[in-house]
């Protein structure tokens, strides 16, 4: 990657390109966030060919670094939560979406209960591609009707066609 780069945001064909890699679990049947975070970690964990034995570990990574850190996110039904791993090169990204009006609460900014996760692990948080992908995420998250139009989520190509439209 180009250091040059690093600090901007993904331009629309890498954006595009990272949206429609990302393993999405479009029905999470867990009711707690470490389980929710468990289940898409799973589908990871699955695309990526990772040994399972380290499915644990990731999630409580994730569930310590999200949930006791000032920079985790929620609001607007939508939660980003994040682990670091050092030495993790590849970032690895995966999407979770309660249907059928479920959600969970996890204290978000705006009171909201969360409907959509974002979980991302990467080595750190400087780590330079984690850094891009979150700025355009956030850039997305942002938009007036992005709430309305999360609710509506119920699958992959749905919420491909949202992020992607942005």
């Amino acid at each position: 990657m180009n250091d040059a780069n690093e600090n901007f945001p993904m331009d629309n064909a890498e954006w595009q390109k990272t949206v429609n890699s990302i393993p999405v679990v479009c029905d999470i049947a867990e009711t707690t966030a470490e389980g929710a975070v468990r289940q898409v970690l799973a589908s990871v964990f699955e695309k990526d060919g990772l040994p399972m034995d380290k499915l644990d570990d990731m999630v409580s990574t994730v569930i310590a670094h999200s949930l006791g850190d000032i920079g985790f996110a929620a609001m607007h039904g939508f939660a980003i939560l994040h682990g670091y791993v050092p030495g993790r090169e590849k970032m690895l990204v995966g999407i979770g979406v309660f249907r059928h009006g479920c959600s969970i609460e996890l204290n978000a900014i705006d009171g909201s209960r969360t409907h959509v996760f974002v979980v991302i692990v990467c080595s750190s948080p400087n780590h330079a591609e984690y850094r891009r992908f979150l700025a355009r995420l956030c850039r997305c998250l942002i938009s007036d009707d992005m709430k309305t139009r999360l609710a509506s989520v119920s699958t992959r190509n749905d919420l491909e066609a949202l992020l992607g439209s942005h």
